[in-house]
């Protein structure tokens, strides 16, 4: 079943919405005089929610593909990889990058990456909503968008697979609490 015309255009709509607030703010930040006249989009957007959960998995899926590539590359910088290889890291789909870095890193303790359960299983789901939402599939996007509690799970998930991967590569001994605590909402991991 494919999503109709005006569907996709709320989806366009949406993201041109979403880029257009940032532009917006960041004009109020050099031009303290300037007021937006705020803008109505021909065609509608979203509903809030699915907008909020559209800007979680997209702004998670650009700090997931980040942490990874700057890994890889801090593997380069310490001489663990060369040049040619974190190339072709950075060729792999998010998920086998993110399962790979602890084997590339020589860390022979927790090296196994777990996607079936939390928090690591937030960068598989994320990571399966990567092409549909950065190749705007719009059947996939709206069909595969979790709802807003379940996009704040995702988050949260993201932020100590984040952390639980600083442990795994010997970045740090533990857990710290303050980049854990970037997270909405406390969860139980591993040894803490």
């Amino acid at each position: 079943m494919s999503i109709d015309s005006p569907d996709r255009v709320k989806v366009w709509n949406t993201f041109f919405k979403m880029a257009r607030e940032q532009a917006v703010s960041a004009k109020k930040s050099y031009d303290k005089n300037w007021l937006d006249s705020g803008k109505t989009f021909s065609g509608g957007t979203l509903d809030d929610s699915k907008t909020q959960s559209l800007a979680i998995v997209a702004w998670c899926l650009l700090a997931l593909e980040a942490r990874a590539s700057h890994l890889t590359e801090e593997l380069r910088d310490k001489g663990r990889l060369t040049s040619a290889q974190a190339r072709a890291v950075h060729y792999l789909p998010i998920q086998e990058q993110w399962a790979l870095l602890p084997k590339l890193a020589r860390r022979n303790k927790h090296s196994d990456i777990s996607f079936e359960k939390a928090p690591h299983q937030a960068i598989a789901e994320v990571a399966s909503l990567r092409n549909d939402l950065f190749h705007v599939n719009y059947d996939n996007v709206l069909k595969n968008l979790p709802p807003p509690r379940k996009a704040v799970s995702l988050f949260n998930e993201f932020v100590y697979a984040m952390e639980d991967m600083n442990v795994i590569l010997g970045r740090h001994k533990k857990h710290h609490k303050r980049v854990l605590g970037i997270a909405l909402d406390k969860m139980k991991l591993g040894a803490d």
